[in-house]
């Protein structure tokens, strides 16, 4: 076959939990097509991730469906949903990071301007972000999210600065 490669994934649910030797015997039904596979957490249906040789994006989408159809290993599965990629462009994202750009303190007081040791009191603001990652150092927090929440914050570096009284008349 000529054509393009492509990298398909294959969801699919089942009326019965589906055990793990089930899903490593789809994955080697699959082996000469580079196959992967996830199972849902419940247990009730995963995904499988083939690749194909195909003239195009529909093309690759009809052959993994026979294939899917065709395969000793579900039969009694249901396919919830599709997706296609061309391999070249699933390289490149598989190259990406799976998890945001984490800071620490450190690096939330270069963001704010303050110093490290208030950076370490922004979490009791209720508006401050919740860590994604806890580790033995101390919490991790997207950098993302922290720079959004300092855009909205809008607080200047130091100390704030003192309301002046005005003087009393008759004083």
């Amino acid at each position: 076959m000529t054509g393009r490669d492509w990298q398909v994934t294959v969801d699919f649910t089942t009326s019965i939990p589906i055990e793990e030797e089930t899903l490593f015997d789809l994955i080697e039904e699959f082996a000469e097509h580079g196959a992967s596979a996830a199972l849902n957490p419940d247990g009730m249906g995963g995904s499988l991730t083939i690749s194909v040789t195909a003239a195009s994006a529909m093309e690759a989408i009809s052959v993994a469906l026979v294939m899917f159809s065709d395969a000793s290993t579900l039969n009694s599965a249901d396919i919830s949903g599709i997706n296609v990629i061309e391999q070249d462009k699933a390289r490149l994202l598989n190259r990406e990071p799976l998890f945001p750009k984490v800071v620490g303190y450190a690096e939330i007081a270069r963001m704010t301007g303050v110093s490290r040791q208030r950076a370490a009191m922004f979490p009791k603001i209720a508006t401050f972000p919740k860590p994604v990652i806890e580790t033995s150092q101390g919490p991790l927090y997207s950098e993302h999210a922290v720079a959004a929440w300092a855009a909205k914050r809008g607080a200047k570096a130091g100390r704030p600065k003192t309301a002046e009284v005005p003087p009393t008349r008759g004083a």
